[in-house]
């Protein structure tokens, strides 16, 4: 388990989000009727999207990619198997986003050393991050680990900003981890599981599962868990959009 007291984060990277054509189809205005949107037109909304590195540091693929992934294919993902009714909130605020940043962390109070774990911040408004993304990047990934990692995301901001935390990890969970995620999100109901809330905040925990294979990375989200679906996306390895 990490010890968070002595757990810190360090800022390592930028980005802004803009449009491509601002009087094109947006992921703002899909959220405003969703219903009346089908896939394709939701591609060409996050398509729209693009994520200018403005500091211009060298970040892991990793991090770039699953910032992607967050703003645009999981954004569908939520939309095509419904999940966005079960979390609205966390939905909307994932099409309002306008910068990510990103830390990795370190723990240690006077020699600091690599956690091997990273954050990725959304923000609507610049004050605080209104989504989270908690990139593990170990093999031996405790429940404890989670609880604590989550718990670190989440402190400092004001309750009620923190919408939704996607946890990535790299090894699947076996059913003893599940099953005390179903107890800290209400996973048990028949409801109120999609609903995913953590220690029953407003914030929704998703967990999506992350793989590289040769030069793709491929992420499958595992919790909560969706009957009939198999949902994974291959992300070729390239540079984002960067702007001088």
């Amino acid at each position: 388990m990490f010890d968070t007291v002595f757990t810190f984060k360090k800022e390592i990277g930028k980005f802004k989000v803009s449009l491509k054509n601002s009087l094109g189809l947006t992921a703002e205005k899909v959220t405003q009727n969703p219903r009346t949107f089908n896939t394709k037109q939701i591609q060409t909304a996050t398509d729209n999207i693009q994520l200018i590195d403005i500091e211009e540091k060298i970040l892991p693929d990793l991090l770039q990619k699953t910032s992607e992934f967050i703003l645009k294919d999981f954004f569908l993902f939520m939309h095509q198997t419904g999940l966005y009714n079960r979390q609205l909130k966390f939905w909307h605020s994932l099409a309002n986003i306008t910068q990510v940043t990103f830390f990795k962390l370190e723990k240690g109070l006077f020699k600091r050393s690599d956690l091997n774990a990273s954050f990725i911040y959304f923000y609507i408004d610049p004050q605080f991050p209104s989504s989270c993304a908690i990139v593990d990047n170990r093999h031996d990934v405790t429940f404890e680990d989670l609880k604590s990692l989550v718990f670190k995301a989440s402190s400092g901001i004001l309750p009620g900003k923190l919408k939704g935390i996607l946890y990535f990890l790299q090894t699947e969970p076996d059913e003893s981890f599940i099953n005390k995620l179903k107890l800290i999100t209400d996973g048990f109901d028949p409801i109120s599981k999609y609903e995913s809330r953590f220690n029953n905040r407003n914030t929704r925990l998703n967990l999506i599962l992350w793989k590289k294979d040769n030069d793709f990375f491929t992420f499958t989200h595992i919790y909560p868990e969706l009957k009939s679906v198999n949902y994974k996306l291959k992300v070729e390895e390239q540079e984002i959009n960067t702007k001088s």
